[in-house]
């Protein structure tokens, strides 16, 4: 019976120390620290770098490519190069066996030629005619501009109808085989026919011919690239920056823009501009067609005053502003009821998304807040 007592007087001892110990921590949980944590929530105004870098992709890409085209029509008989093979300018490069629509071309191109001679010998005749009746004061300044444009527009065409006649006279009719030659020194990058095709002239006025190969310098290699309109103003000729290519994963180039085009494009209902960016790499390592990341350097700044770039805020001005930390002594529960802490109107400068360049309004060694207080209602800049 003493011992059943006993156990009993334990339990209710166990119960009571339980309920004192779950107040006590009770007590402790719902305390408000007395320590200011706003420390943590501040910013000390120091010098620093600011670099700017905007990050874009593009595609390798040859500098110079020359599209290769036959002056005839006809079949293709014989390649002498496929793609990958090096060339000379002068070196052949086909055989084009003409069709019989060539003897055609050879005859219209002869007319043509025929026709401008006509032409150009009238014009020369009229213009004389009117030199002499200006003299003689029988017609106007007007009428003698006009026979002078006149020839000088019979001299153009007569000029080009004898250049096309020149470049196809020495051709003969079918039957005979027609060397092709390279245009340009380089390497064939692309074949686009295969022997026993027919192709097109580039000579005919139906067409622009047909492309029979590409040849491009792949010693000196651009990365072309598209930009938004909305971020063109951050780009300029000269800018360098480094490249990135993800088929050569940790090598790293250097690259400097040398073109942007003076004009938008259109690209899946987005207005672009075309950009050329140089890269310090040759073909027998980077090939067309490889995919880059490009990180363009733009405006930078060293030994600046520099600030995070979520600490600034805008005011009901729409004007950049810090808030600056209060320095009063108040404590926590004074400062909640207190008014707002003081602003700086700050001018800012260069930024690189994270820190910004602060050109007036602070100095070195000021603290500002990095949040906005709670009871401000302004939104961040940015």
């Amino acid at each position: 019976m003493r011992k059943k007592r006993i156990l009993i007087i334990l339990i209710i001892v166990l119960i009571v120390a339980a309920i004192i110990g779950f107040s006590t921590c009770r007590k402790k949980s719902t305390q408000v620290p007395s320590t200011d944590s706003t420390e943590t929530n501040t910013y000390t105004v120091k010098y620093g770098n600011i670099e700017a870098r905007t990050e874009i992709t593009g595609e390798v890409q040859p500098k110079t490519i020359v599209s290769q085209k036959s002056r005839v029509s006809g079949k293709v008989v014989k390649f002498y190069v496929d793609e990958n093979d090096t060339v000379n300018m002068g070196d052949i490069i086909a055989d084009i066996e003409p069709d019989y629509n060539q003897a055609n071309t050879l005859f219209n191109t002869k007319a043509a030629l025929q026709r401008a001679e006509l032409s150009l010998e009238q014009a020369r005749k009229d213009f004389t005619d009117k030199s002499r009746l200006k003299e003689m004061e029988y017609i106007s300044e007007e009428e003698y501009d006009k026979a002078a444009d006149a020839l000088q527009e019979a001299e153009i065409m007569y000029a080009q109808a004898s250049r096309q006649y020149d470049m196809i006279r020495d051709l003969d009719v079918p039957g005979t085989v027609i060397h092709m030659y390279a245009t340009t020194s380089g390497t064939v990058i692309e074949r686009n026919v295969n022997e026993g095709e027919m192709v097109s002239s580039s000579l005919n006025t139906y067409g622009e011919g047909t492309v029979i190969m590409q040849i491009a310098d792949l010693n000196h290699m651009i990365v072309s690239s598209n930009i938004n309109e909305v971020d063109i103003v951050k780009f300029k000729v000269g800018q360098t920056g480094s490249i990135k290519l993800d088929a050569l994963p940790y090598e790293e180039f250097e690259g400097r823009i040398d073109k942007i085009s003076p004009k938008a494009v259109t690209i899946n209902s987005a207005k672009v501009f075309p950009v050329e960016i140089s890269i310090n790499a040759r073909g027998d390592k980077v090939m067309p067609g490889m995919t880059a990341e490009i990180s363009i350097l733009g405006d930078s700044r060293e030994n600046v005053l520099i600030i995070p770039i979520g600490a600034v805020f805008a005011d009901d001005k729409n004007q950049d502003i810090v808030y600056l930390k209060d320095s009063s002594g108040a404590s926590s529960a004074e400062k909640k009821e207190s008014t707002m802490p003081p602003t700086a109107l700050v001018s800012l400068g260069a930024n690189d998304f994270q820190m910004v360049e602060v050109i007036s309004g602070l100095k070195e060694n000021d603290i500002i807040l990095l949040t906005e207080p709670e009871n401000a209602t302004k939104m961040p800049l940015f």
